[in-house]
């Protein structure tokens, strides 16, 4: 639920009221900047109920932002928050609907929590932002589809991170049908098809670095 989330829903033609799930990996602005507009429209459109699943601390965050007068008083008296059914995650089992598991686990990053997503025939696990974290492979070990953060090549890595060179020993780790890199910096962006090509070779496996409005066959 980064910057442009809505905008882009609305162009590819996605009903936001169609959305009745949403998991948020941390709290960080450029992952949920667009989870409060999110809620203001459902709350003056279908006013359908929704479940938010984050880390701890998304309760607190949501309550002081669409509850707590000082801030966006008139989100309360929309009823903003009486349409949001929030679940905070960690290290947990949940069925989602029946046929529909949801994995979590805390990864290192900032108070952050990875998802697995199982389903009938297929298996999606996202790792939100990590560093290189023992406790995501065992998540997603055997997973259809590894979603990891891609952020920098390691020579120039910063911050709580993955570099391309750690995400090639994750990925041969886990062993994903489809390896698909997210969380692209400049100065990654700028060396991505030479590690495209070095992901490939290494590899063996599909690997993607999407763009907006891409889509990949599952």
């Amino acid at each position: 639920m980064g910057p442009g989330v809505l905008e882009k829903l609305r162009r590819i033609g996605v009903d936001p009221g169609s959305i009745s799930i949403i998991l948020i990996t941390h709290l960080h602005l450029d992952h949920v900047s667009d989870l409060l507009p999110f809620i203001k429209l459902k709350a003056l459109s279908d006013r359908r109920l929704f479940r938010v699943f984050g880390p701890r601390g998304i309760g607190e965050m949501l309550d002081l932002l669409v509850s707590d007068r000082r801030l966006f008083g008139y989100l309360s008296d929309l009823g903003c928050r009486d349409i949001v059914e929030i679940h905070e995650v960690w290290d947990d089992v949940l069925e989602l609907e029946p046929g529909i598991i949801l994995r979590s686990k805390p990864v290192e990053h900032f108070n952050g929590v990875a998802y697995r997503i199982d389903l009938p025939s297929t298996s999606i696990t996202y790792s939100g932002d990590t560093a290189p974290d023992p406790r995501l492979i065992e998540l997603a070990r055997g997973t259809s589809i590894l979603i990891h953060e891609c952020s920098f090549p390691a020579d120039r890595l910063k911050g709580k991170h993955t570099s391309a060179e750690d995400l090639m020993r994750i990925a041969s780790e886990v062993g994903p049908r489809i390896l698909v890199l997210t969380h692209i910096y400049p100065e990654m962006e700028e060396r991505l098809q030479e590690y495209l090509e070095r992901f490939g070779k290494k590899l063996g496996m599909v690997v993607y670095a999407p763009r907006d409005f891409d889509t990949i066959e599952v």
